[in-house]
Parts: structure tokens; C-alpha cells; sequence
């Protein structure tokens, strides 16, 4: 399994990681980083990937953008949004995106993450 994690926050991008890398490295092969949705489709274009964990709030392409992008050429990959903001309306608008689940930063943990890998 090949994971991509799209945030514009360096130090998030690295602490997430840094949590897959630590406690999920028998879950991938290949662990990739875009800092918004542009750079995060043209990975995309490049390399195979079977999930993308998306932040919302982006600059250059945000993450329904991108989401729903994934989701209109790519069907096979997975999109699991990823945010500070736990407001319905921000969860909904993923969703309906083609956001297979919305996990809330401040709740993220190793067993959160893996449960993410497992839904089909």
C-alpha cells in the first residue's frame, strides 16, 4: 500500500509520518507528502497510491478540490479528509466530495490512522 499525506503544514505532514512510520510501517511500501491538492494530483499522476489522507484548508488547490478530482479519475483511491475543523458543514462538504471518512486532528492516533487503512 502506497500512502499519500497532503497538508501545507510541514510539521504536521512530518508528525503524521512520523506516527505511521513508527507504529504502521508493515501497513505500506511507500509513504509520500504534498503540500496542497496541485502537488498532491500530479503524485497522483506519477505513482500509484491506494490512499490519500487530505487536509480540508489548502492553498493553490484546497482539499475538496482535490478530493473530488481523486475521486472523478482515480475511483480506486481512497481519500480520508483530515482537519481541524469538526463544524457538520465541513465534514458534509467532504463527504460529499468522495471523502471516505473525516478525522478530526486533535483526535489522530496510530489506531485511528490504522482503521483508516482498512476501510474498503
Amino acid at each position: 500500500m502506497n500512502i499519500l499525506v497532503v497538508d501545507d503544514n510541514k510539521q504536521f505532514r512530518e508528525a503524521f509520518k512520523y506516527m505511521i512510520q513508527e507504529n504502521l510501517a508493515e501497513k505500506y511500501n511507500e509513504l509520500l507528502e504534498a503540500e496542497n491538492g496541485a502537488e498532491c494530483l500530479d503524485i497522483i499522476r506519477k505513482k500509484s497510491v491506494d490512499i490519500v489522507f487530505m487536509d480540508k484548508q489548502m492553498p493553490v488547490m484546497d482539499g475538496m478540490e482535490a478530493t473530488k478530482k481523486i475521486i472523478d479519475q482515480y475511483r480506486n483511491i481512497k481519500v480520508i479528509a483530515v482537519s481541524f475543523h469538526s463544524e457538520m458543514e465541513d465534514i458534509k462538504s467532504m463527504i460529499e466530495a468522495g471523502a471516505r471518512n473525516y478525522i478530526i486532528k486533535e483526535e489522530i492516533t496510530p489506531k485511528v490512522i490504522a482503521n483508516c487503512l482498512t476501510i474498503t
